[in-house]
């Protein structure tokens, strides 16, 4: 796994998803935050996929589309499952829309069900969510505590009784859970049914899709706090290595750059020897 920095994502790998079912809006716009996040962004298809490619990234997005073309894209079953197993063994799976549906649906990372929300305008609007500041998984403690971002169609999940999901962000209209973020496994996963990727009042999202709607602000540092925890929160456990003695194996263990002391230098190789690499 990547180490993330406090202010951006350098060093982490990101793979975005491109094939038929990708709104191209879609794909740019999430191309340009994680660019903006400091990232390293590649582009990558249903045969790479089926090839493997993902062991070389830390964080695999989808963006709005078709789920029911992307699965068939990846084969259903053979592509979907190497998926999951990228989450399973520590990766990190970023679904916006149709990519959320996606993840909760055909590689069922959520155990619940979504639902439509019925919202009242036009299929393609904005609408105010309320971020979850009290939320145990990202920090999102002193992020706005009302976001308005782009709702095209979405939906809302309704997670099992005992589900263990983080909610990030909920609509003001019905109170029900828009984004969430959980943990599978060794990795972590991100699903919004609304659109926050898109800067309708800005152009550095690259896209003129939906500029003709009003929203003053930005979602992008509420994404950047969800992908952040996305890496902190994904481990890979050695099944082999051994623990030095008088260390500590917490995968917790803060990265101390400056420290000089053996003692210290024997907890930071533990730490990295836990982390998921590429």
């Amino acid at each position: 796994m990547a180490v993330v920095a406090q202010d951006d994502l350098a060093g982490v790998k990101v793979a975005i998803y491109n094939g038929a079912g990708v709104m191209i809006s879609s794909r740019i716009a999430l191309t340009r935050m994680f660019e903006w996040m400091n990232a390293s962004v590649e582009e990558v298809n249903a045969t790479q996929i089926l090839d493997d490619c993902l062991d070389g990234y830390d964080i695999l997005v989808i963006p709005g589309g078709s789920e029911t073309t992307c699965a068939s894209e990846l084969q259903y079953i053979t592509g979907v499952e190497k998926i999951k197993d990228f989450v399973a063994e520590g990766g990190s799976f970023f679904g916006i829309c149709g990519g959320a549906t996606f993840g909760a649906t055909y590689a069922y990372f959520l155990d619940g069900s979504l639902r439509p929300v019925s919202e009242p305008g036009s299929l393609i609007h904005m609408t105010t969510m309320n971020v979850n500041q009290a939320s145990t998984g990202p920090d999102l403690s002193d992020c706005p505590a009302n976001i308005s971002t782009m709702y095209y169609g979405s939906q809302y999940f309704s997670p099992s009784e005992d589900a263990d999901v983080h909610v990030i962000a909920s609509y003001e209209y019905n109170g029900e859970a828009g984004m969430v973020a959980l943990e599978y496994e060794n990795g972590t996963v991100f699903l919004s049914s609304p659109h926050p990727e898109y800067e309708e009042n800005g152009d550095r999202d690259d896209t003129s899709f939906a500029d003709y709607l009003d929203d003053p602000d930005s979602e992008w540092d509420l994404l950047f706090r969800v992908s952040k925890w996305l890496i902190e929160a994904s481990y890979v456990e050695p099944s082999s290595t051994p623990t030095p003695t008088g260390t500590s194996n917490n995968l917790d263990l803060p990265l101390i750059v400056g420290a000089t002391t053996g003692g210290v230098l024997v907890v930071l190789t533990v730490a990295f020897l836990y982390r998921r690499m590429h």
